[in-house]
């Protein structure tokens, strides 16, 4: 009588299955260790969480000896003249991030993917996107601007005028310029 309820043939081809998917599990981990025929692209963003979690996604796939030599940075800023005080703040943030992700992965091809002002979605769009993936991305030059102080100190030294009095009438128009 057996384990099943006596059935030979049943445990028989329970033991059947249990082989074949074992093989075929040898067979996956061979192929996803064979750095010639499986490479794993992680793809981040420059925040702290993404780049915690790609880190230990490295280390992961690593113990089981599977390449991991390419990290794709997605959403990142440049510097294009159109940046308000927040995407400069955020900015900042990612060129930190990305400072790190360029130091734990110096031996790594990192790709930087650069934020864009649409949704990318549909196959012209995915084309178009995916040329920086070969050809990097170079924003576009970017002439330094004045800062505001900048601009009231010269305003003022032109017209011989006070600063702390443009600054006022500016502030009172709600026109608030950091000194």
């Amino acid at each position: 009588s057996g384990m099943l309820g006596g059935n030979a043939g049943m445990q028989e081809e329970m033991l059947n299955k249990f082989e074949e998917t074992r093989q075929t599990i040898e067979q996956v981990n061979t192929l996803f260790s064979d750095p010639d025929k499986t490479t794993f692209v992680c793809v981040a963003i420059p925040e702290f969480l993404s780049v915690f979690e790609t880190e230990r996604l490295v280390q992961e796939l690593t113990k089981y000896n599977i390449d991991t030599h390419n990290i794709v940075v997605n959403q990142v800023l440049h510097n294009e003249g159109d940046m308000c005080r927040k995407m400069q703040a955020r900015k900042k943030m990612q060129d930190k991030y990305l400072n790190q992700i360029s130091e734990l992965y110096e031996d790594f091809n990192v790709t930087i993917m650069p934020l864009q002002d649409f949704e990318v979605r549909g196959g012209d769009s995915l084309k178009g996107f995916s040329q920086y993936l070969i050809n990097p991305y170079k924003p576009a030059k970017v002439e330094p601007s004045a800062k505001p102080s900048e601009v009231v100190k010269f305003i003022a030294e032109k017209h011989d005028l006070n600063e702390d009095e443009i600054r006022k009438e500016l502030d009172d128009a709600g026109l608030r310029v950091p000194k």
